[in-house]
């Protein structure tokens, strides 16, 4: 397995992908400052250094990076799903 993520923060609810994913590569998530890793099969081609979902989110929920509301799911987003701003609503 080549393709790895980052959890930047224990609360995040999504992961950066490092390098570029493609459409059923498993990816290895760490998560930082612990020892647990989980492995997310991506739905959709990801572009290098941009967030995916490694559980589900409902529309609605709050989307945290870097333990913080970065904004809203404005749909559902499956595990493995591309996290932008085509289901995001900002907080801005």
């Amino acid at each position: 397995m080549s393709l790895r993520a980052l959890i930047i923060h224990g609360d995040d609810n999504v992961a950066n992908l490092i390098g570029p994913g493609n459409k059923g590569e498993p990816v290895e998530c760490t998560i930082e400052g612990s020892e647990e890793k989980r492995v997310v099969t991506l739905v959709d081609d990801i572009p290098s250094n941009h967030k995916f979902a490694p559980a589900g989110i409902k529309s609605g929920e709050p989307i945290i990076k870097y333990g913080l509301n970065i904004g809203r799911a404005s749909c559902d987003i499956r595990q493995g799903q591309y996290v932008h701003v085509h289901n995001i609503e900002s907080n801005r």
